[in-house]
């Protein structure tokens, strides 16, 4: 009888033991949200990410590329985007673009500022406010996604 109980306790501990020891399933937008920043500087699709809390390097992946245009900047955003994050600040960028005018710009940095982001191309920056960035945007059609027209929609002329 005492060897089954034995087994019941080694099984149960671990059991415990594991679901201790399991990482938090938190989410790119939830690690955005933890260090300061609105869930909409990334695209909804993030399918994962890597977080060293040491050093504030990370990495978000998504299924490929992604682009979408919003308030007329039309911004790309790579497989896999990378760069260092701290409270308030994300640098060092690399795999996020904006179109400017005919240029394609690298962001390679966003610091938030009171109530604003400022977006950084390196030699220049502009500021938006943060609540604009409270819903994340879908690729190829950002927030426009409802006004695409549906395979057979027939408009009078």
């Amino acid at each position: 009888m005492s060897s089954i109980r034995f087994l019941w306790i080694l099984a149960l501990s671990l059991t415990v033991s594991c679901a201790l020891s399991q990482p938090n399933k938190s989410s790119a937008y939830d690690v955005l949200m933890e260090y300061g920043f609105p869930v909409g500087l990334l695209p909804k699709g993030a399918l994962g990410y890597a977080l060293n809390r040491e050093t504030g390097a990370f990495a978000v992946y998504f299924d490929g590329t992604c682009t979408f245009t919003i308030e007329g900047y039309t911004l790309s955003y790579k497989s896999t985007i990378t760069g260092v994050i701290t409270n308030g600040r994300l640098y060092k960028l690399k795999g996020v673009s904006v179109k400017v005018v005919l240029l394609w710009l690298n962001i390679v940095e966003v610091t938030l500022r009171g109530n604003n982001l400022e977006f950084s191309v390196g030699i220049a920056s502009a500021n938006f406010g943060a609540e604009n960035f409270v819903e994340s945007p879908q690729c190829g059609c950002g927030f426009d996604c409802n006004k695409l027209p549906l395979n057979g929609d027939v408009s009078s002329v």
